[in-house]
C-alpha cells in the first residue's frame, strides 16, 4: 500500500480489527449466558408454574360459584382439565363457555393430575369436584407430577387452596 508524505494511507480501509470484533463475541456471550438458562424451564419451575395457575383457577371457582350463585366444577380431562356449569333447566354439567378464565386447559406434556375427594377415592375423568353456591365446598386433594417432581393442590371446606410440594422417592 502507498503511503503519503504525511504517513497515511492513500486507501480507504474498509472491516473491522480484531479487536472490534472479540468485543462484539463477548458481549453476545455474556448475554447468552443471562438469557439462556431463563428461557429453558425444568420439570420444578413447569410442576410449580402449573400448580401455582391450578389453585387460582380453583379459587376463582370457589368465589365465582358463591358470588353469583353458580353450581361450578373441576373435572381432569385426558389431556388437562377443564370447568363445568350445572344447566339447572336441562339438569346437566356443561363447560364453562361465556367465563375466558375458566376455559378448558391443556398441561404440559409428561405432567400428570390425581384428584381425589373428600374420600380419597381416586377420581375418574368423569368425576368432578363440586364448587357449591352456599359457600361450603368438598375437600379435595390434587396431585400434580413430572419425573420426580410433585405438587400437591389441598382444598379445604371454605375453598382455601394450599400448595405442599414434595418429592417423590425414586427406588
Amino acid at each position: 500500500m502507498p503511503i503519503s508524505d504525511l504517513g497515511h494511507c492513500k486507501h480507504k480501509v474498509i472491516g473491522f480489527t480484531l479487536l472490534e470484533v472479540m468485543m462484539v463475541l463477548v458481549v453476545v456471550g455474556i448475554s447468552l449466558v443471562l438469557v439462556i438458562p431463563n428461557l429453558m424451564k425444568n420439570d420444578d419451575d413447569l410442576i410449580q408454574e402449573e400448580a401455582v395457575r391450578l389453585k387460582a383457577l380453583m379459587e376463582y371457582a370457589a368465589d365465582t360459584a358463591n358470588s353469583r350463585g353458580l353450581w361450578l366444577a373441576w373435572r381432569q380431562t385426558e389431556t388437562g382439565y377443564r370447568f363445568l356449569q350445572h344447566d339447572e333447566e336441562k339438569n346437566i354439567w356443561q363447560p364453562v363457555i361465556n367465563d375466558d378464565v375458566l376455559r378448558e386447559r391443556q398441561i404440559a406434556e409428561g405432567l400428570h393430575l390425581n384428584a381425589f375427594s373428600q374420600q380419597q377415592a381416586v377420581l375418574t375423568t368423569n368425576t368432578m369436584i363440586p364448587f357449591y353456591p352456599s359457600g361450603i365446598h368438598s375437600p379435595f386433594q390434587i396431585i400434580l407430577m413430572m419425573g420426580e417432581k410433585k405438587r400437591i393442590l389441598n382444598g379445604n371446606l371454605l375453598g382455601n387452596i394450599e400448595i405442599l410440594s414434595s418429592n417423590l422417592n425414586v427406588n
